[in-house]
C-alpha cells in the first residue's frame, strides 16, 4: 500500500510539473487549415509598440495601439492579434494582406476574430516576410507541421510538383517534415514517419485557392 501511495504521489507530481511547464511555454500558432486567412501575402514582424492606422498615412486615424509585454504573454494560448507569438523569443507576427505602392506600409489583420485590417509602417525591410521567405527562413531551420482538418486527398507526395507525377507516398503519420525548396504552391520535402521510413518528394503546402496545409514548426 505504501509503495502504491508513493508511486501515485510521484506520478501526480511529475504530471503537474509537465503540465505547468507546457502551459508556461505555450506559443500561438495556426493549428487548423482554416486558421490562416486565404488572402494573405505573408507576415509582419511586430515591434514592441504596435500602432495600426486606418490608411497608409501616419496622419490618419489610429485604429489599434498596443505595447507588447512578452513576459506577460507567457502561457497565453490565444490572442486576437497575433498570427504567431513566441514570448520566450520576444517574437510576434501578424498576418499581412497588402503593401503600399511605396512599399513603406503593410496592411495587416489586427483582429483575427473580426477580420479587421489596418496599416503599419515598416522600420526595416525584414519586418515584412512574404510567405515564401517566411517558409524558407523557418521551415528549413525547424521543419514543418501538418495543419489539422485538411482533405486526405491533399496528402500525396509526388515525384514532381504537380499531380501528374508518380505518387511516392502520403503524408499520413509524419514525425518530422524537412523543407528543401519551394516551387509555387508545392514544396520539395523529406518526411520521416513514425515507422522510421523517409520519403522525399513534392507536396502541396498551399492549395490553388489559397488554403494552407503546412506551417513552419518554429521553436
Amino acid at each position: 500500500m505504501l509503495k502504491t501511495y508513493i508511486f501515485k504521489k510521484c506520478f501526480i507530481t511529475i504530471f503537474a510539473l509537465f503540465f505547468s511547464t507546457a502551459v508556461c511555454f505555450a506559443n500561438i500558432f495556426p493549428v487548423n487549415v482554416n486558421d490562416i486567412p486565404q488572402k494573405t501575402m505573408g507576415v509582419y514582424q511586430t515591434d514592441e509598440i504596435i500602432t495600426v492606422y486606418e490608411k497608409p498615412d501616419n496622419t490618419s486615424t489610429i485604429v489599434y495601439n498596443r505595447t507588447v509585454d512578452y513576459a506577460a504573454l507567457v502561457g497565453v494560448k490565444r490572442d486576437s492579434f497575433f498570427a504567431v507569438l513566441i514570448p520566450k523569443k520576444n517574437l510576434g507576427y501578424a498576418y499581412a494582406t497588402n503593401i503600399s505602392d511605396d512599399e513603406e506600409w503593410i496592411e495587416i489583420i489586427y483582429n483575427k476574430d473580426k477580420n479587421l485590417k489596418g496599416w503599419v509602417r515598416k522600420n526595416d525591410d525584414f519586418q515584412f516576410l512574404p510567405w515564401g521567405n517566411f517558409y524558407n527562413l523557418y521551415g528549413r531551420k525547424y521543419g514543418l507541421i501538418k495543419l489539422k482538418n485538411q482533405q486526405i486527398e491533399l496528402n500525396g507526395i509526388f515525384s514532381q510538383p504537380d499531380e501528374s507525377g508518380q505518387v511516392l507516398g502520403t503524408l499520413s503519420r509524419p514525425k518530422f517534415i524537412h523543407l528543401t525548396s519551394l516551387e509555387g504552391n508545392w514544396m520539395l520535402i523529406s518526411v520521416l514517419d513514425l515507422s522510421g521510413q523517409t520519403t522525399t518528394g513534392y507536396l502541396q503546402w498551399r492549395t490553388n485557392d489559397g488554403k494552407f496545409l503546412l506551417f513552419p514548426d518554429i521553436k
